[in-house]
């Protein structure tokens, strides 16, 4: 397979593309429990609920050492398990797994083989039928003692290859390897030669329900794989897409909406916020969307504040995005000031934390926000030399708020021990004769002086007696 170009606002982003393998099936068969077992991960999320994936997720595997693209899918057509569900969302599932099966290159349809074959198994075969596909029947949950669904009831479907597996116990999973690692093509790639850059940074796309994140992922990678609806709890796990910005590989990561811990209820919304919060905690930087339609007499909600602490608190290099600017009386190129106080004010770890203005739907500021995640990751990610940083050290001594205090300690050494955050380590002779202001004033100062004010850091002031 080549790559596909896909352009935003005049620069090229690169989605790489490889041999397609999509997993289809009716709901609670088991899907998201294979895709797990191939992906040899835990990125799905398995809920002992029919629908509990929505969105496509999609993962770099190898099949018998051959790369392919796998990608889970929501349960096909059924929605019976839930009289609830909005219209909107039926029909943008179905579409979106419409739109899935129609670039595949094999599909592995999933059944029950624990219940018998029924109207809807029927349905989705003969989608797949007319649509052409290359299909491997899969007859899932093979340890129960008495199959319902045999290989002559899948057979009558008109598909050549089945073979019975466990999912959840790895049983029948390398003959279901075998099986289809006949259907991809000899190519260059292997796990060895091939194998994802460890220099992809991963950027976790996270906020509140109904902030625009979907939409932002799909505007980014320029298509509609992540549902998008104007209610909440639409996006229910984390998904993953590579492309290439500016000739850097980046994995951008759709998460579900952070709700207050009060608010929720549901084991299977708990289940969310912690996919969410690990998805960050994981990241190489972090995209924090606020609905700027929210945005109050000049103050950002204390939820949106309370998410942007707790990633700062981790360490995170960290950029705000404003969305759904276009609806708002502010410009994409708007800087106000009072935003700027706000968040200097009650962000106390990181008072510059870089912000701006943008309309994921009207692709407006997409472009300089990846430029400033970049940008925030670099600084992150950069190595100080130690001699300048004792340059450094040797000057601030000098200032005028150290040396009133100059005969009570004195700073005698620095050097950087780690990246993500930054964090340098300071002997002091005499610690416990400084101030908290001292403190203060020496890591103001070494953002200030290396230009790291738009990132966390670690400051940490060792007496050097204890080192004798």
């Amino acid at each position: 397979m080549g790559e596909c170009s896909l352009c935003l606002q005049g620069r090229i982003f690169t989605q790489l593309d490889s041999f397609r393998i999509l997993l289809v099936g009716k709901t609670n068969v088991g899907k998201s429990t294979l895709f797990n077992r191939l992906s040899e991960s835990r990125e799905a999320l398995v809920f002992d609920r029919p629908g509990v994936t929505r969105d496509l997720r999609e993962k770099e595997v190898y099949i018998r050492g051959k790369r392919a693209i796998l990608t889970d899918t929501p349960g096909m057509l059924d929605y019976s398990w839930d009289s609830a569900v909005e219209p909107e969302l039926k029909n943008a599932i179905n579409n979106n797994l419409i739109r899935g099966i129609k670039i595949a290159d094999l599909v592995l349809f999933i059944l029950d083989g624990s219940r018998e074959v029924t109207p809807n198994d029927i349905e989705i075969s003969r989608l797949l039928k007319k649509n052409g596909n290359d299909v491997v029947i899969v007859l899932n949950k093979s340890e129960k003692k008495k199959l319902k669904a045999t290989v002559i009831d899948v057979m009558e479907f008109g598909f050549q290859d089945v073979v019975q597996v466990s999912a959840e116990h790895g049983l029948g999973i390398d003959a279901l390897l075998d099986l289809v690692e006949k259907y991809i093509p000899h190519n260059e790639s292997s796990k060895e030669s091939c194998q994802k850059d460890l220099s992809t940074i991963k950027i976790s796309i996270t906020g509140r329900p109904n902030v625009g994140k979907s939409t932002l992922v799909n505007k980014i990678i320029k298509k509609e794989k992540q549902l998008t609806a104007d209610f909440f709890g639409l996006t229910r796990e984390s998904s993953a897409f590579d492309f290439e910005f500016m000739k850097r590989k980046l994995n951008i990561i759709d998460t579900p909406g952070i709700r207050r811990d009060s608010r929720i209820y549901d084991p299977l919304e708990k289940i969310s916020l912690l996919n969410s919060q690990t998805s960050y905690k994981r990241a190489d930087a972090v995209i924090l969307m606020i609905d700027a339609t929210s945005l109050k007499i000049g103050k950002i909600e204390k939820q949106d504040l309370s998410i942007a602490a707790n990633i700062i608190k981790e360490g995170k290099p960290l950029v705000l995005a404003f969305n759904k600017c276009d609806k708002t009386p502010y410009g994409k190129d708007d800087i106000p000031e009072f935003l700027k106080r706000n968040l200097e004010k009650s962000l106390s770890q990181l008072k510059k934390v870089p912000f701006l203005f943008v309309s994921a739907l009207n692709d407006e500021n997409i472009m300089k926000m990846l430029k400033m995640v970049l940008s925030v990751h670099n600084k992150q990610n950069k190595k100080i030399k130690t001699s300048d940083l004792n340059n450094w050290l040797l000057g601030i001594s000098k200032s005028d708020l150290l040396q009133s205090a100059s005969s009570k300690f004195k700073l005698k050494y620095i050097t950087q021990i780690s990246n993500s955050p930054p964090s340098f380590l300071i002997f002091v002779s005499s610690k416990n004769k400084m101030r908290v202001d001292h403190e203060r004033f020496i890591s103001n100062d070494l953002r200030r002086c290396f230009d790291l004010k738009d990132i966390a850091i670690k400051v940490i002031f060792r007496d050097q007696a204890h080192e004798k």
